[in-house]
């Protein structure tokens, strides 16, 4: 009894300490965040800048307050008493998860960082009916997957033992991690082979931007990881988040004149986003389960460069067919919006709506000059889907192809595919490896030799 009162005491230390920081002045050195954060936050999360740190951390108690605001009417729609939250770090959110006694009988917390275990074990010491921590990095699961593969190791079954089919929320900044989502459910692995996750994240904005903008946005942006994502889920905009409430900081963005990216970048770098993605339900009724990886190459072979023309392109697989595509009676379905009670003024600039899928979404007048990025997510599973039912498919090419490139990707890294080059769009994007050691994207545009038009690029 008297341990349990001894650490409500120190709980409500902390607690008064967050509030105090609800009016936070600007803190630009390491010296000036260590004397207002004290201890709160180990130290290399202060000391440095980060380009697109791959873990972020909530540090004050009214950016807490603002995402439970705003998640509150889609928990009240669920039906799941349980939520997982990644990497809770200080507990704000935690918090405000405990004071939702009636909606949230569970809370698992899974967190990466040593330094914040043992606050979070004293949480589970408060409420041990109600709270289990767990420690693991469930963002970089994809390393675990890979690892698993090599040695037919079982790191990715013991993390997520005893997660139930449930809801969770994290704050993350890696786009690894939202391709190993996509990967997910086209090899049917890893945690979302749990079940259909309800999820919600806070995500940086060129990275919400790239997953759901459409080909208007231009060829270099819209790309093979954007049409799969938006064929895979459903994505909703919640609201704009304070970038300076979350820990790393962030560094600064320098466009070079005439960047291509620069207008991604450039949009509300002072903001973070809270989205809400969730699978399709009704995916595999459009694609089934065995054809998830063929449709997964389909996209990623035709989009080596989405200037690539459809017709061209699959002749190569199935000679004569264009003149199927060309002449096609079929009455299209197009997609439509899937959130009627969506506020499109507030959504942010280049992201488009999320609209529903089908296997009938034909491309209108279709012809030879027609490329694959002139196709949304919708039209790319309805152009799948055709070439799919032809009766050569069977014997194609494709197949052969599609069958040795899995082959090698057996034996290479997680989304590698040996023999598949990434999109080229004359430019070269790199990844650079953060303070941390963990490989997230930034991305570099370079002049490159037009004569070299099969240069292996990797996807920002």
């Amino acid at each position: 009894m008297l341990q349990t009162k001894h650490l409500l005491q120190q709980y409500t230390i902390v607690v008064n300490i967050l509030r105090k920081y609800t009016a936070k002045p600007e803190l630009k050195t390491f010296t000036q965040k260590k004397q207002y954060y004290g201890d709160l936050f180990p130290d290399k999360l202060l000391n440095k800048k980060q380009k697109t740190p791959s873990h972020l951390y909530i540090t004050n108690e009214q950016t807490a307050h603002q995402i439970n605001k705003h998640l509150e009417p889609f928990f009240q729609q669920s039906p799941c008493d349980t939520i997982l939250e990644l990497n809770p770090g200080i507990g704000a959110f935690t918090r405000r998860l405990l004071d939702n006694e009636e909606k949230f009988k569970k809370i698992i917390l899974m967190e990466t960082m040593d330094y914040f275990m043992g606050n979070l074990q004293e949480m589970h010491t408060l409420y041990p009916e109600r709270v289990k921590v767990k420690q693991g990095d469930l963002v970089n699961i994809w390393k675990l997957v890979y690892q698993d593969k090599m040695d037919n190791g079982s790191r990715v079954q013991d993390l997520l033992r005893d997660i139930p089919n449930k809801q969770f929320e994290e704050a993350v900044g890696s786009y690894q991690f939202f391709k190993h989502l996509i990967n997910s459910i086209i090899f049917q692995n890893s945690f979302l082979n749990l079940g259909r996750a309800e999820m919600y994240f806070v995500v940086p904005p060129p990275i919400y931007l790239h997953l759901t903008c459409t080909s208007e946005i231009g060829y270099m942006i819209y790309r093979s990881t954007s049409i799969l994502f938006q064929m895979l889920f459903e994505y909703r905009f919640i609201a704009r988040l304070p970038r300076d409430e979350f820990l790393p900081a962030q560094t600064e963005y320098n466009f070079t004149k005439g960047s291509k990216l620069g207008r991604v970048r450039s949009v509300n770098p002072e903001f973070l986003y809270l989205v809400r993605i969730i699978p399709r339900r009704d995916i595999y009724k459009y694609v089934a389960p065995e054809d998830m990886p063929s449709l997964w190459y389909f996209v990623k072979q035709n989009c080596i460069s989405r200037r690539n023309r459809i017709i061209p392109n699959l002749e190569k697989w199935i000679p004569g067919c264009g003149p199927r595509l060309i002449i096609n009676a079929e009455e299209p379905k197009p997609s439509v919006p899937l959130y009627d009670d969506e506020d499109v003024a507030k959504l942010p600039k280049y992201s488009s709506r999320c609209c529903t899928i089908n296997n009938n979404d034909y491309y209108p007048n279709i012809n030879i000059y027609t490329q694959f990025g002139d196709l949304s997510a919708s039209q790319m599973l309805t152009l799948f889907s055709l070439f799919r039912k032809w009766p050569e498919y069977k014997e194609s090419s494709f197949l052969a192809s599609f069958e040795n490139s899995m082959i090698k990707m057996e034996a290479s890294a997680e989304d590698s595919v040996e023999g598949i080059a990434e999109e080229d769009d004359d430019i070269t994007v790199e990844q650079t490896p953060e303070d941390d050691g963990v490989t997230t994207p930034t991305t570099t545009v370079q002049k490159v030799n037009a004569k070299r038009s099969r240069k292996t690029v990797k996807e920002i």
